[in-house]
């Protein structure tokens, strides 16, 4: 009796023993978002001839045999049989079916899309330009990949590792990346202003140039983007005055073309038998709809002969000065249109159109009317 329970105990043991000497079931089930290639840890253990593979959705397994690729899976179920892996089989020499354990090492490759991984320039880009001649560039921004050879992402920048991260692929394409935004710059002959001032669009035209090198790596570059492009401080100030000096000829313009306009208002008007000031409410309400200050109002207003007339045109007030038929049939304000109207007023304080000054004179006046 004893004879056969000491038997059955080291049978048990054995089978234990051997069980755990084989590895039946491999897959990577903890993806935690930063982690492109997995190795599977075997312990120094065989695969067992039938054993389960498993492939989950944006995965790809790849075995390697003594350094060498041999059979890749992408996302299912497999057994592992000589069937089903002929590289490795051939590579073997496994000819006619072999059903020992073997050895292999397996890595399992993340095939999701891996976004926001930044991008930076740590020494600058020098930028040829016919105004400022060599311009050292800086600029950062983020991009997005994603794996579509797992076998040539593998061979190209994967090494012997059990593990491989985005941080090792920043630092792996880097350089090549910057080699290329710099290349594309020159190549497209962007001025130093056409960079500094369109560099949120120019990430799609540079993502299109950086593609074909990605591909070499077995990667899809899906985004690029530019977050911030800085130059010397001196050029960044000559930008801002360039700029501030556009927005003046703009402006001028645009006082330019409503003096034309309320030139041909007021002869239309004096045409029809009408005086300046009976349109006078409608052409400032289309200013200061148009965005312009009182001050601004006023300057035009002088260009326009009798129209700045004060006996004609009372800006203070924003209105043409009431008749005595008027002031007779001016009706007391309730006091919800007194609320709207200061509402209305703070609206035009906020935007600039009324200085605080103007806004109290005409706050107090209808408060009065209460």
């Amino acid at each position: 009796m004893l004879y056969l329970q000491i038997t059955n105990n080291l049978t048990m043991g054995l089978f234990s023993f051997i069980k755990g000497q084989f590895i039946e079931i491999i897959e990577w089930a903890n993806d935690d978002g930063k982690t492109l290639v997995w190795r599977f840890p075997d312990e120094d253990r065989e695969i067992k001839m039938g054993a389960q593979l498993i492939v989950r959705e944006s995965q790809a397994a790849i075995f390697i045999n003594e350094g060498q690729i041999a059979d890749v899976f992408g996302p299912g179920r497999y057994e592992l049989t000589t069937r089903n892996m002929p590289v490795l089989s051939r590579l073997r020499g496994w000819k006619y079916g072999f059903n020992s354990p073997f050895k292999v090492d397996i890595f399992f490759v993340s095939t999701r899309r891996f976004t926001n991984l930044k991008w930076g320039t740590r020494t600058p880009i020098q930028i040829s330009d016919p105004m400022f001649m060599a311009v050292p560039l800086r600029a950062y921004g983020t991009f997005s990949i994603r794996v579509i050879e797992p076998a040539t992402f593998f061979k190209e920048l994967v090494g012997p590792d059990n593990r491989y991260t985005t941080e090792e692929l920043i630092e792996a394409v880097r350089s090549r990346l910057l080699t290329r935004f710099g290349q594309y710059l020159r190549k497209a002959g962007k001025t130093v202003q056409e960079i500094f001032t369109n560099a949120a669009f120019l990430g799609e035209e540079i993502l299109q140039d950086l593609k074909p090198y990605f591909k070499e790596l077995g990667l899809d570059i899906l985004e690029f983007n530019i977050e911030n492009v800085t130059f010397p401080e001196e050029i960044q100030r000559q930008f801002m005055e360039q700029d501030m000096e556009m927005r003046k000829v703009h402006l001028a313009g645009k006082i330019n073309d409503v003096n034309k306009y309320l030139q041909y208002q007021i002869a239309s008007n004096i045409g029809k038998g009408q005086g300046p000031a009976g349109n006078t409410p409608n052409m400032m309400q289309q200013m200061l709809e148009m965005g312009m200050s009182m001050q601004m109002i006023q300057q035009m207003m002088g260009n326009t002969g009798n129209f700045a007339n004060p006996a004609s045109v009372n800006l203070q007030n924003m209105q043409a000065p009431p008749t005595q038929q008027q002031n007779q049939q001016e009706q007391k304000p309730s006091k919800d249109e007194v609320i709207k109207m200061l509402k209305e007023l703070g609206e035009l304080k906020e935007a600039g159109i009324l200085t605080e000054e103007e806004f109290q004179q005409k706050k107090q006046e209808l408060l009065a009317k209460l």
